[in-house]
């Protein structure tokens, strides 16, 4: 480790400087009660990644909240699928509210045990997933120049009338099938210095992460037992979120700040940033708080590319519409819908025509907003 080390400061040719860096601890891990606070920019604009090095100056002062939400950290045995993750100490649910993510939190690392809820990447599935081994999420102490890496896997069973689209797959019905899930990832500590955002500036360490996500679809055949079947849907199905995929963060974290000052996701080439999840420093009243409807939306496969999958559950009434909206608030799509008398719903959406970017998926009524999600068309 120690030679992977020293071939990577040859390769960032860095000079150190005078200036010190700052240290991460566990200081800034949740604890029960917390409330973490978050603004979302899915249009930063021409927001580009610096090379490795210290002493930078970052500038995303002129950050745009197309959203915010709150991060709330609860005991996990208040937690309803505590059960499932009896290790855990924290849990936290996403913004919408309906995926609870369960944590075991030590003065070494924040690791995710798994999640209950609907699986937003590829069915929207309702389930209880387990990480094996848990997802380091945070570590203490960091320091520049650190490098680490995390593994884990998810196996996700389910019954097969729950595929869209299975009967059109040339096998024999399967008795039951798994989506595999493996990933991997790298977390490289390769920058320090100063980063503006709304609100305020801080001094931050860059920590690069490279995920690897690899998902598989298995079946479950009479006889056969379980096949790989994930090139066949490929063909037959539109799951694109099935197969190899790449996604590079870069997480700016502050000494005395539990959020992340910001997290840039970027696009494939790993330096252009398509959106900015920052610290909401300030109260924001310009933009709507996102709302925490009873009813539960669920989106997939996310991204989507000509197809996008709902799945809905708590709806009032039978009749609905379904909208989307641009990040500027334009509606770009709108299909009448009818479910069914317990309130669920599952609709395919031809979303072909719509451009690239991000989206907001609503759910109303003759009297309200239902319910809500995010997707991305690409």
């Amino acid at each position: 480790m120690k030679n992977v080390g020293l071939i990577f400061l040859f390769s960032m040719g860095l000079l150190a400087t005078g200036k010190a860096q700052i240290t991460i601890t566990d200081a800034v891990f949740p604890e029960a009660g917390d409330t973490l606070f978050f603004a979302m920019d899915t249009q930063p604009g021409q927001v580009v990644m610096t090379a490795p090095g210290g002493g930078q100056q970052w500038d995303l002062s002129g950050l745009q909240p197309s959203f915010t939400f709150e991060q709330v950290y609860q005991d996990a045995q208040s937690g309803p699928d505590y059960g499932s993750f009896p290790s855990a100490t924290l849990y936290y649910q996403t913004g919408n509210g309906n995926v609870n993510t369960y944590l075991n939190v030590n003065g070494q690392q924040v690791a995710a045990l798994g999640f209950s809820g609907p699986d937003q990447s590829v069915l929207g599935l309702d389930l209880v997933a387990r990480y094996a081994p848990p997802l380091v999420q945070s570590r203490a102490p960091v320091q520049f120049f650190d490098i680490k890496q995390a593994s884990t896997g998810l196996l996700l069973p389910f019954d097969a009338s729950m595929l869209p689209g299975v009967g059109q797959l040339p096998i024999a019905p399967p008795d039951s099938m798994r989506l595999r899930i493996a990933i991997n990832r790298l977390d490289a500590v390769d920058a320090w210095g100063a980063l503006s955002i709304p609100g305020g500036t801080y001094d931050v360490l860059r920590e690069k992460r490279t995920e690897f996500r690899e998902t598989r679809l298995d079946a479950k055949i009479p006889v056969l037992g379980w096949l790989d079947i994930t090139d066949v849907a490929l063909q037959y199905l539109s799951l694109n979120a099935l197969g190899v995929d790449t996604a590079i963060t870069y997480y700016f974290l502050n000494d005395q700040s539990k959020e992340p000052i910001a997290i840039c996701t970027t696009d494939n080439g790993g330096l252009q940033v398509v959106s900015v999840q920052y610290k909401n420093a300030a109260m924001v009243t310009a933009v709507k708080k996102a709302v925490q409807p009873a009813a539960v939306l669920a989106v997939f496969p996310n991204p989507a590319e000509d197809v996008l999958h709902i799945r809905a559950s708590g709806l009032a009434g039978e009749h609905c519409t379904v909208r989307a909206f641009s990040i500027l608030g334009q509606e770009v799509y709108r299909k009448a819908c009818t479910g069914t008398s317990s309130g669920k719903l599952e609709e395919e959406l031809d979303i072909a025509g719509l451009e690239k970017g991000v989206y907001v998926c609503k759910l109303t009524n003759d009297r309200e907003e239902m319910a809500q999600a995010l997707f991305v068309k690409r």
